[in-house]
């Protein structure tokens, strides 16, 4: 029970910062502020320090979608608007909650590669742990209650 809880518990503060990680867009990956990331990402300004440094555009995109999803936020959780143009600046690394989306982006990787892999065929752990297993769409994971016996 008590190692339950802890698994449950580092799970949720590894979904948390997943969702900081930066969100690409309140926009379809088609939209604007995509095209613009797009932009970004060509030019190379893009900041990447989690995530592959190569990944592709669409896939950011539908990466970035799923935080917004699992966390219940928009873009703007983790990024700041640029003051002069008014725009999100997803380079920027002004925002705590950024940093604290890589750490937990780098949690979830660890459980799912390492810790879940080594679990072999077993079908009860063949699905990935996500920001959503912990946060259920809200920016904060809703607390812990146990089943009473």
């Amino acid at each position: 029970m008590r190692a339950s809880r802890g698994l449950i518990l580092f799970l949720c503060g590894t979904a948390l910062s997943a969702m900081a990680v930066a969100t690409w867009s309140q926009e379809a990956p088609g939209g604007a502020a995509a095209k613009a990331g797009a932009r970004d990402l060509a030019a190379g300004h893009h900041n990447l320090q989690v995530l592959p440094a190569d990944i592709s555009v669409p896939v950011l995109a539908r990466t970035m979608k799923r935080y917004e999803r699992d966390l219940g936020v928009g873009c703007s959780y983790c990024h700041v608007e640029n003051r002069a143009t008014g725009e999100l600046d997803y380079v920027s690394d002004e925002n705590p909650k950024k940093e604290t989306a890589r750490i937990m982006i780098s949690m979830l990787d660890d459980i799912n590669e390492r810790h879940l892999a080594r679990m072999g065929g077993d079908q009860r752990y063949a699905a990935a742990v996500t920001c959503g297993s912990c946060h259920q769409g809200r920016a904060s994971p809703p607390a812990f209650e146990g089943r009473r016996q």
